[in-house]
């Protein structure tokens, strides 16, 4: 073993760390396998918050569509132009050819949407306290690719965990310990579920 392999074969100690070991040691043995399909989890939480859907060509679709194909399709990316405003422009029809089901959503600041834009705002207000800054809102949005599974949540930890715990894990998950376990553990349980 080299000097490269010794240090990366080390535990990294950290809060994070050791929130994660005591998830594990409490909960895995427990576990059983639960995974939901993205386009559930999409329909259910459509069923708690106010859902816009953004128009197809919308830069958010375009920038789902460019993470997802640079992530699950390098090669076909690699196809792509170089610059980057001419990349972003060129990724949406490549994910059209490649049959990618892009969904990019924003949550109205009406009804359940509201309490997200209110933990937001109170989120800034903690970090801002003194400096004399004015929140203004960002909006909530889920950018997806449903048939890679691909999710990013913006504007919310809240939704990001909700999102998280829906579509649950896989047995493969479970016995190889992925990072989507892992973030299935913090989402579902956290620093209150040790």
């Amino acid at each position: 073993m080299d000097y490269f392999d010794a240090l990366t074969d080390q535990r990294i100690d950290s809060e994070t760390a050791d929130l994660v070991d005591r998830l594990l040691e409490r909960y895995a043995a427990s576990l059983a396998p639960c995974r939901l399909p993205l386009d559930d989890v999409l329909a259910r939480i459509g069923e708690i918050y106010p859902l816009r859907p953004l128009p197809p060509d919308d830069i958010q679709c375009a920038r789902t569509a460019l993470a997802v194909l640079e992530t699950e399709f390098p090669e076909d990316a690699g196809w792509l132009p170089h610059e980057p405003n001419e990349r972003l422009d060129a990724a949406l029809p490549l994910a059209r050819s490649l049959r990618l089901d892009v969904r990019c959503l924003e949550v109205g600041n009406t009804g359940a949407g509201c309490a997200l834009y209110g933990e937001q705002r109170a989120a800034f207000e903690r970090r801002a306290a003194g400096y004399g800054l004015r929140w203004s809102p960002m909006p909530v949005r889920i950018c997806a690719e449903v048939t890679t599974g691909y999710c990013l949540v913006t504007g919310s930890d809240t939704l990001a965990d909700r999102i998280t715990c829906l579509r649950g894990v896989s047995q493969m998950d479970i016995d190889q310990r992925t990072p989507a376990l892992i973030a299935w553990l913090r989402a579902k349980y956290g620093a209150d579920g040790v």
